[in-house]
């Protein structure tokens, strides 16, 4: 089988320290090899960097058709009166949409993908196309009253059920979302999270992501009682007295894999449980968080803390695109402080760890995939030091390579 052999100014392989004039050797789908140094038969690719394909841990490819975030961004929940109304009106095919935030994905970058999904179409696509990212799709399951609670459970063994490609195991697994403590009852989201331990397959929870979720779980008060009396759904029995956020985490800690998508509002106490709970991996999205007018993220406190923090992009809905680098990009502008590497963790070895695909993706070594991202460097860089370059504002995704092909 004949080796593909490349040379690029910067190899960043993420396991390892970045390599400056470096190879990396490519045999079928795997790479072969990874080193400072020269080799005869290599391509030099010139002034660019060379790093594993970025992992986009947290999506919702069904809103790939919008062109801007949906407004109002405040308060939140006036934010999802948007977003059920958009869903409401919006004509265009889902399969069309996912397609869409399919295309942009890879076309930035991101060669593993955590996906939300409403249906079976996000599943069935990745199943079936054959240029597509690795994923996780999650099935997103609702229902705040107990007469929802059989239907979604039903719901989601239909999704679990789905088969496969022989093709596609490798590379796609179905997981479930319970949406959000606002949004699913505590029994459903038990049942739920029981359903995939059975299963052996991750799930996703939307959790501290507005101040509001507190004054729910805690008071039985605040922005998301008024939301779900207006949809005819609040009863105050439903929650029990004094919930916290720890009572969400602690069923996912028996997982194999888990995502507390967000955790903006997260303080010592959850910190404190997911130091304990190392399959729960957290997903910070910063510029859907910066949308929003959060607080500074906790992200930093909680890698100090030993805690796995990935990133994504949540949907177009909040974000302006989909493009995973652009959300490293922002890291680095918001925080000069931290070390190119740790940030560029976050956006590959991280989430394929959060996603549970850390043996196959997200570094560059000798029997992992071949998915890699090349980045063009600027040639007039003016300060900083050399890694620096990786994640100047003037760098960008111009190829991306996927199971060893080019793809652009």
């Amino acid at each position: 089988m004949e080796r593909q052999i490349y040379q690029a100014r910067w190899v960043f392989p993420v396991a390892g320290p970045p390599l400056p004039d470096a190879i990396v050797e490519i045999e079928g789908t795997r790479i072969a090899a990874v080193y400072a140094g020269s080799h005869p038969q290599a391509i030099d690719l010139g002034n660019v960097a060379l790093i594993p394909g970025l992992v986009n841990a947290h999506t919702h490819l069904e809103f790939s058709q919008l062109r801007a975030p949906l407004e109002p961004a405040s308060p939140f929940t006036d934010w999802i009166r948007a977003i059920m109304k958009s869903r409401f009106e919006t004509a265009q095919p889902v399969t069309e949409r996912i397609q869409l935030g399919i295309a942009e994905c890879l076309s930035s970058g991101t060669t593993l993908v955590g996906e939300i999904a409403t249906s079976v179409e996000s599943l069935r696509l990745f199943n079936t196309e054959s240029q597509v990212p690795r994923a996780v799709v999650f099935r997103e399951c609702l229902g705040f009253t107990p007469d929802r609670i059989a239907g979604q459970e039903q719901v989601a063994d239909e999704f679990l059920a789905e088969p496969l490609a022989p093709a596609a195991v490798e590379r796609l697994c179905p997981g479930l979302s319970p949406h959000a403590p606002y949004s699913v009852h505590p029994d459903l989201y038990l049942n739920l999270v029981q359903q995939a331990r059975d299963q052996g397959v991750p799930a996703a929870v939307h959790l501290g992501e507005t101040a509001a979720e507190y004054d729910l779980l805690e008071r039985k008060s605040g922005a998301f009682v008024d939301l779900l009396s207006e949809l005819g759904l609040w009863d105050p029995e439903i929650l029990k007295d004094g919930m916290r956020m720890t009572d969400y985490l602690a069923p996912l800690a028996e997982l194999p894999a888990a995502l507390a998508v967000h955790g903006n509002y997260f303080g010592p106490t959850e910190w404190e449980f997911l130091r304990g709970a190392p399959s729960i991996s957290v997903v910070y999205c910063p510029r859907t968080h910066h949308y929003f007018g959060h607080p500074e993220h906790p992200w930093l406190s909680m890698i100090g803390q030993g805690i796995n923090v990935a990133l994504g992009t949540d949907s177009r809905a909040s974000n302006p695109d989909l493009s995973l680098w652009r959300e490293l990009q922002f890291v680095r502008e918001n925080y000069p402080q931290v070390a190119t590497a740790l940030i560029l963790e976050c956006g590959t070895l991280a989430g394929a760890r959060a996603l549970g695909y850390s043996d196959d993706t997200g570094s560059l070594e000798a029997g992992k995939a071949a998915d890699l991202a090349l980045i063009q460097l600027p040639d007039d860089f003016d300060g900083g030091t050399d890694t620096d370059l990786l994640l100047d504002s003037r760098s960008y995704v111009a190829r991306v390579m996927l199971n060893g092909q080019w793809i652009n």
